[in-house]
This record gives structure tokens, C-alpha cells and sequence, in this order.
């Protein structure tokens, strides 16, 4: 469980600030983070990560202050961002690994358990010792997303991950979030994609640094009308979604079949 307490933050160099967040994200569960460019949702998963302090409140994983779990070198959190590149440093997939593992001081004689676990995760042991320069944007998300899993966090952070990808990369990673919730680990991903909040369970939306809704997906889908408050353009599959669950033709979107079936529609 990650606990937010009163966290304000602000850049020195812009107007741009987080304000009074308060937030529980509880164990075992998909978190979608969404709205505008500029409306927080990275700077909020690099407070979460601890890569950046709050100027004023308290992050806690678990009871622990995330300054805690830093200094006693605990994997408790994850985070993968956008460009996979500025997470690969080796040249082999192997390698890359390797280094996030000996980073976190992980028993050596894990490291290739460690590594084939991963790999597995996310489809890619045929790739062990491959070149990463030879990877394609999909492929090297997935090393990068390897790399936390080999550490076998708690809670995984996905910033905007599909921005890269093409449509089929994109359904994998979705696939992978419900895998991975499934092995009991919470997954928190920001987007400004609307379409990609049907794979959570509960939707944050952010606009101007605060958190102005938290629904479940369904919910969300059910009140379009606070996208248009937050000038987000609605996409066609989630109106067909809205018009179903309001029409009581479906009563859910928390089912992945479910969903597979609805986006064949659209």
C-alpha cells in the first residue's frame, strides 16, 4: 500500500505545482493516472518513485517512509518511462540486467534466475543475450520493463509507456499489467490515452497538479462528462462503452475478455 500525505511540490523554474495530494493506492491493483500534458502525473510517479522529494508531506510504502526504503536499499517500487533508451545502458540484454541487479546489491548466484524470470514475463528469454541496439522500440520497452521486474518490487511504475509503441506492442503491455496484477503486484501507469483506462481498476485524474476525480474504470466511463471539464477529447470507443454500461447492456469493464471483445467494435 503506498500512502500520499499532504504532498505539495514545486519547480523553481515554472509556475507548475503539486497541491495538497492525499491518495491510498492500495495492494494488488491497476491504477490509471490520466489527464493533460502538464497536469502532474509525472512529476507525482517520480514522488512516488522517490526520484524527486515533496517540498512538503510524506510518501509511505507499507508503513515505510519512502526515505526509509531508500536508505535500507529495499525494492519496494519499480518505474519504467516513455523512451526505453534512456533506461538501457549494455549493449546485451543480459548485461543491462545484470547492472540493475548489482545496483540493488542482489545476491549474484540470483542474477540468472532473476534474469530468466523476467525475460519470461514479458516474452523475451529468446532474446537473453541479444544486442539491444538491434531491438525495436517494443522490444527494448520490454528490457526495460524486465529490468524492475528482475527486482521483484512491490509496486511497478509505468510513465507514459506506450508512447512509443505501436498497437500490437501496446496490447501486450496491457496484457502484462493484468499478468502481473494477477502475480500480486500493484501497477500504477500514466497516460493521456483515455482509451487505456479500461485495463484499470481505479482512474485518477489529474488537471493543474491536483487530483480532481478518483473513480473505478466503470464509473469513470459512465461520467464522460469530466473529461469535457478538463478539455480532454473523448475517444469513439469510450462513448460505445458509456452507451453500453448506461443502457445495461454490460455492467462491467473489469473483464480483459470483455474488453477484447467491446474494442473488436471500435
Amino acid at each position: 500500500m503506498i500512502t500520499l500525505s499532504n504532498i505539495n511540490f514545486k519547480y523553481k523554474t515554472t509556475k507548475f505545482k503539486l497541491s495538497n495530494i492525499n491518495y491510498i493506492f492500495e495492494n494488488n491493483k491497476i491504477y490509471a493516472i490520466i489527464g493533460n500534458n502538464g497536469s502532474g502525473k509525472s512529476t507525482l510517479m517520480q514522488i512516488i518513485s522517490g526520484i524527486i522529494k515533496p517540498n512538503k508531506g510524506e510518501v509511505k510504502i507499507n508503513d515505510i517512509t519512502i526515505k526509509d526504503v531508500k536508505k535500507q536499499n529495499l525494492v519496494k517500487i519499480g518505474i519504467v518511462f516513455s523512451n526505453p533508451d534512456n533506461q538501457i545502458i549494455f549493449n546485451n540484454v543480459y548485461d543491462d540486467i545484470a547492472f540493475t541487479l548489482k545496483n540493488y546489491n542482489i545476491n549474484k548466484n540470483e542474477f540468472d534466475d532473476r534474469i530468466t524470470y523476467a525475460l519470461k514475463c514479458v516474452n523475451m528469454l529468446e532474446f537473453k543475450f541479444a544486442e539491444t541496439f538491434n531491438l525495436s522500440s517494443g522490444q527494448k520497452q520490454r528490457i526495460a520493463i524486465a529490468g524492475m521486474l528482475s527486482l521483484k518490487p512491490d509496486v511497478l511504475l509505468f510513465d507514459e509507456c506506450t508512447s512509443l509503441l505501436d498497437p500490437s506492442s501496446k496490447q501486450d503491455l496491457y496484457d502484462l499489467f493484468i499478468k502481473l496484477k494477477q502475480q500480486g503486484i500493484t501497477i500504477i501507469f500514466t497516460t493521456n490515452i483515455l482509451d487505456e483506462i479500461i485495463y484499470a481498476d481505479q482512474v485518477l485524474i489529474m488537471d493543474h497538479g491536483e487530483i480532481v476525480s478518483s473513480l473505478s474504470a466503470t464509473e469513470t466511463v459512465k461520467n464522460l462528462d469530466i473529461f469535457e471539464t478538463i478539455k480532454m477529447q473523448v475517444p469513439t470507443k469510450l462513448k460505445i462503452f458509456n452507451k453500453l454500461l448506461l443502457s445495461n447492456k454490460i455492467d462491467t469493464l473489469s473483464e480483459v475478455e470483455l474488453l477484447k471483445t467491446i474494442s473488436e467494435m471500435c
